[in-house]
């Protein structure tokens, strides 16, 4: 029993010593460092939300920028569809002219 009690000293002391002891910092420290993570990265994020607030309204920059343009389209093509009925009216009625003209 002597040789067993030695060995179950020995097994206590490799025990003990490999135990892991945490070094972790103390809270104070951790709270000050989470503190300024927490505080940078709120930053970080202010810099994404005014990022995409910027984008957002350059967006809609371009898309009004485009309606506008689709509109200004659509008006041209339709005067110039006039000017195209009104050009072919003053044709035929040049047309009509030369004819009464030839008759005569």
């Amino acid at each position: 029993m002597a040789g067993q009690d030695e060995d179950n000293s020995n097994q206590n002391d490799i025990t003990e010593n490999y135990e892991i002891e945490p070094t972790e910092q103390s809270d104070d420290e951790i709270d000050i460092e989470d503190v300024e993570e927490l505080n940078l990265l709120d930053s970080k994020l202010e810099e994404l939300n005014s990022a995409l607030d910027y984008l957002e309204q350059k967006n809609d920059d371009i898309q009004q920028s485009l309606k506008e343009l689709l509109q200004s389209n659509i008006e041209m093509r339709k005067e110039m569809q006039k000017q195209k009925e009104q050009n072919k009216q003053v044709e035929s009625t040049e047309d009509e002219k030369m004819e009464t003209a030839e008759k005569n």
